[in-house]
């Protein structure tokens, strides 16, 4: 490895004043040399933001001066000639420089005092440089390309001063472990790479991967917004894929801590997502992290490409970031100039964004039908996630996309590749039987023989002659990666028998078998069927039996969700089979409950009112007879007949009663008794219109001293008797308390 010796100082002075290499005394700098320096160093304190060309340092310069070079006014001596030649004049005398070298350093992960970083760089193609020969640089070595004792070189980066490179040239440095390029594209929203499509063209040619970077200059979010759409606009016209790592080079010393570098950087990488290229990276000076002037904390290691320069690029370091930067001065036998090169930790430059492959080896069901399941990461469709719905497959490897996915790599059971595919497509297993899936059927077994408990198929259970008889349910289903289908099967008790082979069970139809029942039921919806058969051919409506409660001798237990029962009436007669949704279950052949809330007067002194369904006596309806009460709730029982539930005006429950001992009122007042009897009024009392006590009229004076007819009593709900009232002609006159009265005899 051809190599600067360490911390080799070059300080170029002002006219008159001379080189000094480690305390040597080398030459005076050019005094025309030195007028000019004073000039662009003048330009470029005023000029920040100037119309660029391509003539200005960036990344790497081809044929160009090294920021290196010993002799800056030769444009001649190549960079690497550079280094042989000083390295053989330097003093090798241990120095004051010497003793504060990097190797004493602290081995601290962001010791800058070790190396260098893009803060000694001029990369920006806008804004005019600042001539080498007039500040002082610290030098790192020249790399030969494929050099052992360095870091990873994994891929490089360039911009229009690498020049143009021909296929040939990029097959070359793919010789040497490169995998791939990152192409600078833009600048502001001012400036395009002019040789960025042949860069492209011929780096692809060659076989690399390519990628994109752009040099930001945003301090608002408007500007990151538009230097973002000005990156995608370029990176579409050059036809660059949306699997491509875009990449943010934030380090414009410029605008450092001039604005929050961090936020806008979200910014910018959010535009680029909305555009459709969802792979990005920021690219950071290690001093931008040092001075806090960015977080990659915030922005995501993952998702940092860092920059800094080893005087003694030998270990690798900043693993905990995506990619490092470590040179810029890597060299490849018979091409002009010198390159940057980095190491890829998260291989996301070396591949498509989707980074190293993980070994895994778990197995996995395809869940979701809507998935497409790739050929490569340029995102070429292999299939659909549809064609391999409820499969188990094998996941060999997954990546860890940039994009924020994880996709696995497929197999089937005869080791063919299936495709790449997001993981949120299928549903990891615990072992190679795949995940449970939905399955409703009624089956019986083939024949006796073993059923297993678990699936490393060692633990079983026995399947007898007696079980072979029995309808059993399944509920779920394992669709093995070797291609077997396990049901896992239930007894009609809620009891798990184990898994079988789907092929070792016979399908039954999908009500199921007849379930006894014996419980009754009453009809509350008349908007349901009645079947003659599971086909779903009519036999009735629901609404020929409203409230009627009726035997459910069977029930059956469909794989549609539904119960369907059975129903017969009291005479033995079968109606057919009703959804359980259109009843109500009962406690006995009383039926359920039918709320009522309407008055009736007990008509009958021949009734028992009843305590209870199994014909426990609690009174008599003689004690009742002509008293007005409050069926609350009714039931219709599988007899045929209606039981009133009974009340009394204090809310106590009086028993049930057979219907047919009472009368149904149309109010409280109860039905109308007759009376027929002559009366007299004794108090000035209100003749009602009606018993929402509409008064019609007032008992008068006048008529306190007339007789009137009673035709009629009303043994109202509320205790008292309203007699209704007619005059000697015939004219009704109203309702009025009977205590308002006095019967002539």
């Amino acid at each position: 490895m051809k190599r600067f010796p360490k911390k080799m100082l070059i300080a170029t002075l002002y006219a008159g004043t001379a080189f000094v290499i480690f305390g040597m005394r080398v030459g005076f700098a050019d005094t025309e040399s030195t007028s000019e320096t004073k000039e662009a160093a003048i330009v470029y304190s005023e000029t920040n933001d100037s119309t660029s060309s391509d003539s200005q340092t960036s990344h790497s310069n081809t044929g160009e001066t090294s920021e290196d070079s010993i002799d800056s006014t030769s444009e001649t001596t190549s960079s690497s000639n550079s280094s042989e030649t000083d390295s053989t004049t330097v003093d090798s005398s241990t120095t004051e420089s010497e003793e504060k070298s990097p190797d004493n350093a602290s081995d601290s992960v962001y010791d800058i005092s070790s190396g260098l970083d893009p803060t000694y760089r001029s990369r920006s193609d806008l804004k005019v440089s600042l001539s080498r020969s007039a500040r002082s640089v610290s030098s790192v070595p020249y790399i030969s390309a494929g050099d052992p004792s360095t870091p990873k070189q994994d891929f490089i980066d360039i911009s229009s001063h690498n020049g143009e490179i021909t296929v040939e040239q990029f097959k070359l440095i793919k010789s040497y472990g490169v995998s791939a390029v990152v192409v600078k594209l833009t600048e502001a929203t001012s400036y395009r790479n002019p040789l960025a499509a042949s860069q492209i063209a011929n780096a692809k040619a060659a076989g690399l991967i390519v990628h994109a970077y752009h040099y930001s200059w945003f301090t608002t979010e408007a500007q990151a917004k538009a230097e973002a759409d000005y990156f995608v606009s370029y990176a579409r016209q050059l036809n660059l894929p949306t699997s491509a790592l875009m990449v943010n080079d934030i380090e414009e010393p410029n605008i450092k801590k001039k604005a929050d570098h961090t936020q806008l950087s979200k910014v910018f990488e959010n535009r680029l997502k909305e555009l459709g290229y969802t792979n990005t990276h920021h690219y950071i000076g290690v001093s931008w992290v040092t001075d806090n002037a960015i977080d990659p904390v915030a922005l995501g290691k993952n998702k940092v490409w860092i920059a800094q320069y080893p005087y003694e690029p030998q270990n690798q370091k900043y693993t905990d970031y995506s990619a490092w930067q470590w040179t810029y001065n890597v060299t490849f036998p018979g091409i002009n100039g010198t390159f940057d090169m980095n190491s890829d930790y998260n291989k996301y430059f070396i591949s498509q964004g989707q980074g190293g492959a993980i070994s895994d080896g778990r197995y996995a069901t395809v869940v979701k039908d809507n998935y497409t399941i790739w050929q490569n990461f340029s995102w070429t469709k292999k299939a659909d996630s549809k064609a391999y719905l409820g499969q188990t497959l094998q996941i060999k490897v997954r990546y860890e996309h940039i994009n924020g996915s994880t996709y696995y790599s497929l197999y089937d059971n005869q080791g063919n590749w299936v495709g790449y595919i997001n993981s949120g497509g299928v549903k990891v297993a615990d072992g190679p039987q795949g995940n449970w899936q939905s399955k409703q059927t009624y089956v019986k077994f083939k024949e006796p023989g073993t059923i297993y408990r678990d699936f490393t198929f060692t633990k079983t259970a026995p399947i007898t002659s007696d079980m072979v008889k029995n309808t059993y349910k399944v509920t779920g289903t394992y669709h093995h990666f070797d291609g077997t289908y396990y049901d896992s099967v239930y007894d009609f008790s809620g009891k798990w028998i184990g898994y079988i082979a789907s092929t070792k069970l016979t399908v039954q139809t999908n009500q199921g078998p007849a379930l006894t029942d014996g419980r009754y039921v009453t009809i509350t919806s008349g908007n349901y069927s009645i079947w003659q058969n599971f086909s779903w051919k009519v036999k009735a409506s629901s609404k020929d039996y409203l409230n009627k409660t009726v035997l459910a001798k069977y029930r059956y237990e469909h794989l549609n969700g539904s119960i369907y029962y059975s129903l017969y009436d009291q005479s033995g007669t079968w109606l057919g089979y009703m959804n359980a949704n259109g009843t109500k279950t009962a406690n006995n052949a009383g039926g359920a409950a039918i709320s009522s809330g309407k008055y009736v007067t007990v008509t009958s002194k021949n009734y028992s009112i009843w305590q209870n369904f199994s014909w426990k006596e609690k009174n008599k309806s003689s004690n009742f007879y002509g008293q007005t009460l409050q069926v609350k709730v009714y039931y219709n029982h599988f007899n045929g007949s209606t039981y009133s539930s009974l009340y009394d005006n204090k809310g106590t429950w009086l028993g049930y009663i057979n219907a047919n001992g009472t009368k149904e009122a149309n109010n409280a007042a109860g039905i109308n008794q007759s009376y027929h009897k002559k009366i007299t009024f004794t108090q000035n009392f209100p003749l009602w219109q009606n018993f929402s006590w509409k008064q019609k009229s007032t008992v008068t004076n006048a008529m306190k001293g007339q007789t009137f007819e009673a035709r009629y009593v009303y043994r109202h709900f509320n205790g008292s008797n309203y007699l209704s009232i007619y005059d000697n002609k015939g004219t009704w006159l109203g309702y009025v308390n009977e205590s308002a009265t006095k019967v002539v005899k």
